[in-house]
């Protein structure tokens, strides 16, 4: 039986963690770990969490560090970089800066807020494959 399909969600937002969850988790697949982007100092809980993909929102600030700093951080970890990741934000002009950043990563994908279901299960399947029977 084939492994399961690991996502980790990293997110500020209580209701769109349990959003993503309902989405990709429960019965469709993946194994889906959230993390209160607001609680998220450094990518240790990532990497904890074996994740086959990251979906994060590009700027987290509360308490927490900012989502493309967590980005950078993974890509400088030599375990991590290679990580598939979806930017899952509503910041056009954070993705305006980092622009040309995203375009030279193979592995960052855009899922703009607000986005219907669809998109967010077509950037999954494309850079993790479909889920695999639970």
């Amino acid at each position: 039986m084939p492994e399961r399909r690991r996502i980790t969600v990293v997110n500020d937002n209580p209701e769109f963690l349990a959003l993503m969850d309902d989405l990709l988790g429960d019965g469709s697949g993946y194994e889906v770990t959230t993390i209160d982007g607001d609680l998220l100092h450094d990518i240790e809980p990532i990497r904890e969490s074996h994740p086959h993909l990251l979906i994060i929102d590009l700027r987290l600030r509360r308490e927490g560090i900012a989502g493309w700093d967590i980005l950078m951080a993974l890509r400088a970890d030599p375990e991590m970089r290679e990580l598939p990741t979806i930017l899952c934000t509503g910041d056009a002009q954070g993705l305006k800066e980092h622009a040309d950043a995203i375009a030279q990563d193979p592995r960052v994908r855009i899922l703009n807020k607000p986005f219907h279901l669809d998109e967010a299960d077509a950037l999954v399947r494309e850079l993790i494959g479909a889920p695999t029977a639970a």
